[in-house]
């Protein structure tokens, strides 16, 4: 199979690079190795400020009534709590309706899926013009190769780093039914780690933490106890878990989470999304991250395949962009990770929000970027 961009991994940052580069008639193929639709878990919250970007990929998305969210609240296992307004905010909206979405929307535009396919390899060094992905399906060629997989890709050139002294967390999600302010996000601090719930679609909402994995291997890798042991310490958890409608009979899980640096350009892939590096969930803006990477890199590879720039500047343009754009905010919100996973530097975070507000507005507008 030929074509003039192949794309490896179509989760969010692979369907809407897809899509756009697709809109400007370029011939677009993505290799995934799931199918299509599917939950994942994700806070399933999104930054306003790819509000307008996801609108224009995915017209289909303007018929919804999500819930618009403006405003935040973080608490710690006591009683102390903060609430602020947020100055850009954003909406809520599953993982798995969003993708279901830009898929069909892809289709619609004429991308080719080669789903059940797994990436083995790609061919081709850095001055090539031309590249060959070896998949399970067989071959695809490709002048650009874009590596979208994720933090867990199989692709050794998607990752130089050495993980063996990183902090792995564990991942859990569920969707509920419960009365609450559907304009609210809530970030709850626990022991290990902190639980985000928001509102999504069909009046439901999204429920997703992120623990340390020791304290789940404390409890004998039990779900259930993790949550009875560590969550319910904060009273505001326990009401929520004691009062909600679930609606999985069983949460979505993922383990060996880790937030090291990687980088945005191998010898022969450019990375997007969480392949180039992934921002810790207490930010929330993970989505937006992956939004914004395809939306740049997609105008920059137009003016590589136009003869406007060559693929050195194509290759400078782009690790310039990332390291600008998101650099700082993932350095930030790994900090925070860290701090959140301590309840008494929480209510020490708490405390000094509510004496200088201030401070509070400006950590969280730097985790926000501007609507593109």
């Amino acid at each position: 199979m030929n074509c003039d961009i192949a794309i490896i991994g179509g989760g969010l940052a692979g369907l809407s690079l897809s899509i756009d580069m697709k809109r400007r008639g370029y011939q677009v193929s993505v290799i995934e190795k799931g199918n299509y639709p599917r939950h994942k878990v994700c806070g399933e919250y999104i930054s306003l400020e790819s509000h307008n970007y996801l609108q224009t990929i995915c017209p289909a998305l303007s018929g919804l009534n999500l819930p618009m969210i403006n405003q935040f609240k973080l608490t710690s296992g006591n009683s102390k709590e903060f609430t602020t307004q947020l100055s850009l905010g954003g909406f809520g909206i599953s993982r798995y309706l969003l993708e279901d979405l830009l898929f069909k929307e892809a289709e619609k535009q004429g991308v080719k899926f080669l789903l059940h396919t797994k990436s083995q390899d790609i061919s081709g060094g850095p001055e090539d013009t031309s590249y060959t992905v070896k998949t399970s399906a067989g071959n695809v060629t490709a002048r650009i190769v874009c590596n979208t997989s994720g933090r867990k890709s199989n692709l050794k050139t998607s990752e130089k780093i050495n993980n063996a002294h990183a902090t792995n967390y564990v991942g859990v999600k569920y969707h509920l039914k419960l009365s609450r302010n559907r304009e609210l996000i809530e970030i709850h601090n626990f022991p290990g780690g902190y639980c985000g719930i928001s509102g999504i679609e069909e009046g439901k909402s999204c429920l997703c933490y992120i623990v340390n994995s020791k304290k789940l291997n404390k409890v004998n890798n039990s779900i259930t106890e993790l949550e009875k042991t560590f969550l319910f310490r904060n009273p505001n958890l326990e009401k929520i878990f004691t009062a909600a409608e679930f609606v999985f009979k069983e949460p979505i899980t993922i383990s060996g989470i880790n937030f090291l640096k990687k980088v945005s350009v191998t010898d022969n892939a450019f990375c997007l999304g969480d392949s180039a590096g992934s921002m810790a969930p207490i930010v929330g803006n993970g989505m937006s991250m992956a939004l914004r990477s395809a939306a740049a890199f997609a105008e920059q590879a137009d003016q590589y395949f136009s003869k406007v720039i060559t693929k050195q500047q194509l290759v400078k343009r782009y690790a310039q962009f990332w390291e600008k754009e998101f650099s700082a905010r993932i350095r930030l919100s790994r900090y925070l990770q860290k701090l959140s996973e301590y309840p008494f530097l929480t209510k020490r975070t708490i405390e000094l929000f509510n004496l200088v507000p201030p401070v509070a507005n400006l950590i969280i507008r730097q985790t926000h970027g501007h609507p593109f």
